[in-house]
């Protein structure tokens, strides 16, 4: 096979490139205008498309959003695979409290960050933004979930599923809360900060051993 055949076959199929043209396009919009403020014409000129082959692609703007969302879940997976990979067959538990630094930074430089939290608030008011910001949330707890599971299995620790919920809603509280303090405060410390939410991240996770059954 020639070596232009063979990139051919690897490229992403045509579609799928234009659905990222078009999602790339309206991020920049959203961010730049906000989600009331962007309009399909508006979208249409940044993509470099007619409004009309737009449409083909997504039905409306809240289509545009789900996708958005999407991009954040697949985000938080690829964070979850480098924990397993980065564990390598070690201590999960432990790699995630790692991981904790790299994450802060990750929000700190995601320049998104307000057009994620202005989905957040559309959703307040939106049932359509809502169901999608939901159902990606539940994706994105239960992903984190089987996580620490996983951590717990390897301790060889019995847990109590229900009994995780809370600890994790208080981990993804934290980080999110730190979107919201670097909008309210841009010179945050984030060594400093970090270095509090690498303890208090260790506490949570050793309060849930400390709860097993076995560690009794």
């Amino acid at each position: 096979m020639k070596s232009n055949d063979h990139d051919t076959v690897n490229e992403p199929p045509r579609a799928e490139l234009r659905k990222i043209q078009v999602l790339d396009a309206a991020t920049e919009c959203f961010r730049l205008n906000g989600f009331h403020n962007t309009s399909m014409a508006q979208i249409s000129k940044a993509a470099k498309m007619s409004v009309g082959h737009i449409y083909h692609y997504f039905e409306n703007k809240e289509a545009i959003i789900s996708a958005i969302v999407d991009r954040e879940l697949q985000q938080l997976q690829t964070i979850i695979r480098s924990i397993r990979e980065d564990s390598a067959g070690g201590d999960l538990l432990r790699a995630t409290v790692d991981e904790t630094h790299c994450s802060i930074q990750d929000i700190a430089n995601d320049k998104n960050v307000p057009l994620i939290l202005e989905i957040i608030a559309e959703a307040a008011r939106n049932p359509s933004v809502a169901s999608i910001v939901q159902k990606s949330d539940l994706l994105a707890m239960s992903y984190f979930k089987a996580l620490i599971i996983d951590g717990l299995e390897q301790r060889c620790l019995y847990y109590n599923e229900k009994d995780l919920d809370a600890p994790l809603e208080v981990i993804s509280a934290m980080f999110e809360g730190i979107s919201v303090r670097l909008i309210r405060n841009p010179k945050l410390d984030i060594a400093a900060v970090n270095k509090a939410l690498l303890r208090t991240m260790e506490y949570v996770i050793e309060e849930m051993i400390a709860k097993s059954p076995m560690a009794q």
